[in-house]
Protein backbone atom coordinates (compact mmCIF):
# COMPACT_ATOMS: atom_id res chain seq x y z
CA UNK A 1 0.00 0.00 0.00
CA UNK A 2 1.85 3.37 -0.87
CA UNK A 3 1.02 6.05 1.46
CA UNK A 4 -0.24 9.55 0.45
CA UNK A 5 3.01 11.87 0.76
CA UNK A 6 2.14 14.71 3.84
CA UNK A 7 1.89 18.49 2.62
CA UNK A 8 4.79 20.35 3.51
CA UNK A 9 3.57 24.12 4.71
CA UNK A 10 5.47 26.90 5.86
CA UNK A 11 5.14 30.23 7.51
CA UNK A 12 6.70 33.27 6.83
CA UNK A 13 6.68 37.06 8.10
CA UNK A 14 8.58 39.51 10.31
CA UNK A 15 9.54 38.65 13.63
CA UNK A 16 6.51 39.46 15.65
CA UNK A 17 4.12 39.12 12.59
CA UNK A 18 2.52 36.19 14.34
CA UNK A 19 3.81 32.87 12.79
CA UNK A 20 4.06 31.14 15.91
CA UNK A 21 0.61 31.46 17.04
CA UNK A 22 -0.82 30.92 13.82
CA UNK A 23 1.13 28.04 13.74
CA UNK A 24 -0.10 26.01 16.47
CA UNK A 25 -3.39 27.10 15.78
CA UNK A 26 -2.98 25.37 12.13
CA UNK A 27 -1.58 22.35 13.73
CA UNK A 28 -4.78 22.11 15.79
CA UNK A 29 -7.18 22.83 13.06
CA UNK A 30 -5.41 19.84 10.94
CA UNK A 31 -5.71 17.45 13.60
CA UNK A 32 -9.31 17.93 14.61
CA UNK A 33 -9.28 16.68 10.45
CA UNK A 34 -7.76 13.71 11.52
CA UNK A 35 -4.47 14.48 10.07
CA UNK A 36 -0.67 13.50 11.23
CA UNK A 37 1.19 16.77 11.94
CA UNK A 38 4.37 17.73 13.08
CA UNK A 39 5.63 21.64 13.38
CA UNK A 40 9.31 22.37 13.40
CA UNK A 41 11.25 25.57 13.17
CA UNK A 42 14.08 27.34 11.61
CA UNK A 43 16.34 28.26 13.36
CA UNK A 44 15.92 24.43 14.34
CA UNK A 45 16.56 22.91 17.76
CA UNK A 46 18.83 20.66 16.53
CA UNK A 47 23.13 21.52 17.27
CA UNK A 48 23.29 24.06 14.33
CA UNK A 49 20.11 25.85 15.04
CA UNK A 50 21.33 26.03 19.15
CA UNK A 51 24.32 28.07 17.40
CA UNK A 52 22.22 30.12 15.87
CA UNK A 53 19.83 31.17 18.40
CA UNK A 54 23.21 32.37 20.48
CA UNK A 55 24.08 34.18 17.71
CA UNK A 56 20.56 35.83 16.95
CA UNK A 57 20.84 36.47 21.15
CA UNK A 58 24.76 38.46 21.07
CA UNK A 59 26.01 35.78 22.76
CA UNK A 60 27.89 34.78 20.39
CA UNK A 61 29.33 36.94 17.53
CA UNK A 62 29.39 35.58 14.17
CA UNK A 63 30.01 37.55 11.00
CA UNK A 64 26.91 37.66 8.55
CA UNK A 65 28.24 35.66 5.85
CA UNK A 66 29.04 33.02 8.36
CA UNK A 67 25.67 32.78 10.02
CA UNK A 68 24.10 33.10 6.38
CA UNK A 69 25.92 29.52 6.00
CA UNK A 70 24.71 28.33 9.11
CA UNK A 71 21.23 28.92 8.57
CA UNK A 72 21.53 26.97 4.93
CA UNK A 73 23.40 23.88 7.59
CA UNK A 74 21.05 23.94 9.83
CA UNK A 75 18.41 23.85 6.96
CA UNK A 76 19.77 21.29 5.66
CA UNK A 77 19.79 18.78 8.67
CA UNK A 78 16.35 20.17 8.94
CA UNK A 79 15.10 18.36 6.01
CA UNK A 80 17.35 15.44 5.37
CA UNK A 81 18.35 14.40 9.02
CA UNK A 82 17.68 10.37 8.90
CA UNK A 83 16.04 10.07 12.00
CA UNK A 84 13.19 13.33 12.06
CA UNK A 85 13.93 15.49 8.85
CA UNK A 86 11.16 16.73 7.33
CA UNK A 87 11.21 15.02 4.09
CA UNK A 88 11.34 11.75 6.39
CA UNK A 89 7.79 12.76 8.13
CA UNK A 90 6.20 13.79 4.51
CA UNK A 91 7.15 10.55 3.14
CA UNK A 92 5.31 9.03 6.31
CA UNK A 93 2.43 10.95 5.38
CA UNK A 94 2.37 13.52 8.04
CA UNK A 95 2.49 17.48 6.86
CA UNK A 96 4.62 19.08 8.32
CA UNK A 97 4.04 22.83 9.60
CA UNK A 98 7.46 24.94 9.67
CA UNK A 99 7.70 28.51 11.96
CA UNK A 100 10.27 30.26 8.71
CA UNK A 101 12.15 28.50 5.87
CA UNK A 102 14.24 30.01 2.54
CA UNK A 103 12.19 33.10 2.44
CA UNK A 104 13.55 34.03 5.49
CA UNK A 105 16.97 33.73 4.27
CA UNK A 106 16.35 35.31 1.36
CA UNK A 107 14.64 38.59 2.85
CA UNK A 108 16.88 39.20 6.27
CA UNK A 109 20.22 38.61 4.85
CA UNK A 110 19.76 40.25 2.29
CA UNK A 111 19.19 43.21 4.43
CA UNK A 112 22.73 42.53 6.50
CA UNK A 113 24.56 43.42 2.57
CA UNK A 114 24.66 39.29 1.22
CA UNK A 115 24.61 39.24 -2.25
CA UNK A 116 20.94 37.54 -2.53
CA UNK A 117 22.22 35.09 -5.68
CA UNK A 118 24.64 33.52 -3.27
CA UNK A 119 22.70 32.89 -0.63
CA UNK A 120 19.72 31.54 -2.86
CA UNK A 121 22.72 29.59 -4.17
CA UNK A 122 23.77 28.32 -0.65
CA UNK A 123 20.22 26.88 -0.22
CA UNK A 124 20.13 25.59 -3.72
CA UNK A 125 19.19 21.86 -2.11
CA UNK A 126 16.32 23.19 0.24
CA UNK A 127 12.55 21.65 -1.36
CA UNK A 128 9.96 23.79 -2.83
CA UNK A 129 6.85 23.43 -0.28
CA UNK A 130 3.63 22.68 -1.18
CA UNK A 131 1.88 25.94 0.74
CA UNK A 132 3.74 29.26 2.24
CA UNK A 133 1.56 30.84 4.24
CA UNK A 134 2.68 34.64 4.13
CA UNK A 135 1.65 36.99 7.38
CA UNK A 136 1.58 40.62 6.16
CA UNK A 137 1.73 42.56 9.19
CA UNK A 138 2.84 46.39 9.81
CA UNK A 139 6.46 46.51 11.04
CA UNK A 140 5.05 49.41 13.83
CA UNK A 141 2.79 46.34 15.11
CA UNK A 142 5.35 43.92 14.46
CA UNK A 143 8.11 46.19 16.62
CA UNK A 144 4.88 46.53 19.48
CA UNK A 145 4.87 42.89 19.62
CA UNK A 146 8.28 41.99 19.95
CA UNK A 147 8.63 44.98 22.70
CA UNK A 148 5.99 43.35 24.77
CA UNK A 149 7.27 39.94 24.42
CA UNK A 150 10.30 40.30 25.56
CA UNK A 151 13.04 42.83 26.87
CA UNK A 152 16.33 41.53 25.15
CA UNK A 153 17.92 42.92 21.96
CA UNK A 154 17.78 40.35 19.32
CA UNK A 155 19.86 40.44 16.38
CA UNK A 156 16.99 40.93 13.87
CA UNK A 157 14.37 43.09 15.54
CA UNK A 158 15.03 46.64 15.09
CA UNK A 159 12.69 48.59 13.63
CA UNK A 160 14.60 49.96 10.42
CA UNK A 161 16.09 46.52 9.94
CA UNK A 162 12.02 45.27 9.94
CA UNK A 163 11.41 47.73 7.57
CA UNK A 164 13.99 46.83 5.37
CA UNK A 165 13.19 43.14 5.62
CA UNK A 166 9.64 43.48 4.72
CA UNK A 167 10.71 45.26 1.42
CA UNK A 168 12.70 42.26 0.65
CA UNK A 169 9.84 39.65 1.19
CA UNK A 170 8.11 41.96 -1.02
CA UNK A 171 10.35 41.57 -4.05
CA UNK A 172 11.11 37.48 -3.49
CA UNK A 173 7.34 36.35 -2.69
CA UNK A 174 6.82 36.20 -6.37
CA UNK A 175 9.58 33.71 -7.08
CA UNK A 176 7.12 30.82 -7.20
CA UNK A 177 9.90 27.85 -6.41
CA UNK A 178 10.35 29.96 -3.19
CA UNK A 179 6.34 29.20 -2.25
CA UNK A 180 4.79 26.86 -3.96
CA UNK A 181 0.99 27.84 -3.58
CA UNK A 182 0.99 31.05 -1.89
CA UNK A 183 -1.32 33.05 1.12
CA UNK A 184 -1.02 36.30 1.88
CA UNK A 185 -3.05 37.50 5.10
CA UNK A 186 -3.08 40.48 6.82
CA UNK A 187 -1.87 40.01 10.48
CA UNK A 188 -2.73 43.26 12.24
CA UNK A 189 -6.33 41.70 12.96
CA UNK A 190 -6.94 39.41 16.02
CA UNK A 191 -5.39 35.94 15.66
CA UNK A 192 -8.90 34.06 15.64
CA UNK A 193 -9.60 35.96 12.42
CA UNK A 194 -6.21 34.98 10.84
CA UNK A 195 -6.38 31.56 11.76
CA UNK A 196 -10.10 31.74 9.96
CA UNK A 197 -8.65 33.23 6.61
CA UNK A 198 -6.05 30.47 6.83
CA UNK A 199 -7.80 27.75 6.92
CA UNK A 200 -10.52 29.36 4.85
CA UNK A 201 -7.01 29.38 1.96
CA UNK A 202 -6.02 25.93 2.94
CA UNK A 203 -9.61 24.63 2.54
CA UNK A 204 -10.28 26.62 -0.93
CA UNK A 205 -6.28 25.50 -2.28
CA UNK A 206 -6.82 21.86 -1.71
CA UNK A 207 -10.56 21.45 -3.51
CA UNK A 208 -8.58 22.81 -6.23
CA UNK A 209 -5.73 20.88 -5.79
Amino acid sequence: MTTTRGKFVVFEGLDGAGTSTQITRLRDWLVERGERVETSREPSDGPIGLLIRQALGHRLDIDPATLALLFAADRTDHLFNATDGVVRTLESGAWVLTDRYVLSSLAYQATTGLPPEWVAQINARAIEPDLTIFIDTPVDVCVARIDGRSSRDELFHKRDFLARTAAEYDRILTHSRLTGHLLRLPGDAPPDTVAAEITRGIEAWLAGK
